[in-house]
């Protein structure tokens, strides 16, 4: 049975957000069901999210909404500054407790996205552990990465295989493991990112995927190329910038260069986790040369 929402799916998880929201007000579009409505609202709202357009989310899903797109809302609140996240999973505590919503696929997708940002992966796990869905399973594998247990994450992945093989987002899961595996795979997780911009377009995400890849393979100079791309399609995206430092490092550049690229980190993200490791290292660094001061 097709999919009335392949498109705007598609963009999405390609990282086209504008574009998911630009299918998503298409003329042509034709929903079949209110759920079709629902996951449609789903889509352009975490859209808009990924944006970084909080206040649109926040603004526009009512109280009355149901609980996918409250969960949606939720996550809004939870990204739009340090002093809401603690309000927020308060929440979304409360929500996976209750057992009117602790089933609803996309609030345990929602609570699985927020729980990866905090880096608290075990509650991640647990909640994503039933993968009812093709994206549950895919943020599973990425869970299982961050626990650098490659061999779960081999096994969720053959789950979404098995459920939709030729799915985008189960191509691009496949790639994020290859890179995990290293070795060939690293080539082969190039040629996946390679092969969708050349079907689609080539997206921040994916741009990103093959300079990761490229910097996987000792290429950094190749791997500036694709972020330099990846850049001038979003002067602001966290990942393409955490990326430039880190690249930036290897190719030497000039080290005004990389502060820019660290100062666009700090306002557009200050509690990114580049930002986080740089910071501790800072305070760690300055602790150790305290031990050495001449006492007075």
């Amino acid at each position: 049975m097709a999919d009335d929402l392949f498109s705007i799916k598609n963009e999405f998880y390609l990282g086209n957000y504008q574009g998911a929201i630009n299918e998503a007000q298409s003329a042509d579009l034709e929903l079949s069901s209110p759920n079709d409505e629902r996951d449609r609202d789903v889509i352009v709202y975490r859209s808009y999210i990924a944006l970084g357009q909080y206040d649109v989310v926040q603004s526009e899903i009512g109280e009355d909404a149901q609980t996918a797109l409250q969960a949606v809302k939720l996550l809004a609140t939870y990204m739009s500054g340090e002093d809401m996240k603690e309000i927020a999973m308060v929440t979304l505590k409360e929500w996976l407790a209750d057992p009117q919503s602790c089933n609803n696929p996309t609030l345990q997708l929602i609570a699985g996205t927020i729980y990866l940002d905090r880096g608290d992966l075990e509650e991640a796990a647990k909640v994503l552990h039933s993968g009812t869905t093709l994206e549950m399973v895919a943020l599973q594998v990425q869970v299982y990465l961050k626990m650098a247990r490659v061999d779960i994450a081999e096994k969720s992945h053959a789950l979404m295989a098995r459920m939709e093989d030729d799915a985008t987002l189960t191509q691009l899961t496949t790639a994020w493991v290859n890179m995990a595996l290293g070795g060939e795979k690293v080539q082969e997780a190039f040629y996946i990112f390679q092969e969708l911009a050349d079907k689609y377009n080539e997206t921040p995400l994916l741009l990103n995927g093959m300079a990761v890849a490229q910097m996987h393979m000792g290429r950094h100079d190749e791997a500036e190329k694709y972020l330099l791309k990846a850049l001038q399609k979003a002067s602001n995206d966290v990942q393409t910038l955490q990326n430039l430092v880190v690249c930036g490092q290897h190719t030497r550049k000039a080290p005004e260069v990389v502060a820019r690229y660290l100062s666009s980190l700090s306002r557009n993200a200050p509690s990114c986790s580049l930002l986080a490791r740089r910071q501790k290292v800072e305070a760690e660094f300055e602790a150790s040369m305290g031990a050495f001061k001449p006492a007075a």
